[in-house]
């Protein structure tokens, strides 16, 4: 199994700009309180990354651990290109600045993420 050290992100839910939004497709799928928290909850989504796609640096309030179902070509913040392969487990801690990453190749990559965070503070936050 290979954990991803570089940058990436897979949870966007923050204005973009036009035509931005239609290279992104997230479904969230759930969305439940975590057991012995008053404030924590785990979000579970499903994310399309379209050819192109840009997903801007970001933090959250939590957690995110996520596995790449399809994997697929990334642009790096650098202009290095990597490839994401299939099943690579994605883990970012509370606060850890990801993201900056745009989609190449001809093919979508698809993301499960699940979020554990804290539900009183904003979702994520940007760092661009």
């Amino acid at each position: 199994m290979r954990h991803f050290g570089i940058s990436a992100a897979f949870m966007v839910t923050l204005a973009l700009p036009a035509g931005a939004q239609e290279l992104i497709e997230r479904t969230e799928l759930s969305r439940t309180p975590m057991t012995g928290s008053e404030v924590m909850e785990v979000v579970v989504a499903k994310l399309v990354l379209q050819p192109g796609a840009y997903i801007p640096k970001h933090a959250h309030p939590g957690d995110e651990n996520s596995v790449v179902a399809i994997g697929g070509q990334m642009i790096l913040p650098d202009g290095r290109e990597v490839r994401f392969a299939t099943d690579t487990p994605l883990n970012f801690a509370e606060g850890v600045v990801h993201g900056g990453l745009t989609v190449a190749g001809d093919t979508p990559l698809v993301i499960y993420t699940t979020h554990i965070v804290d539900k009183t503070k904003p979702f994520q936050m940007l760092a661009e």
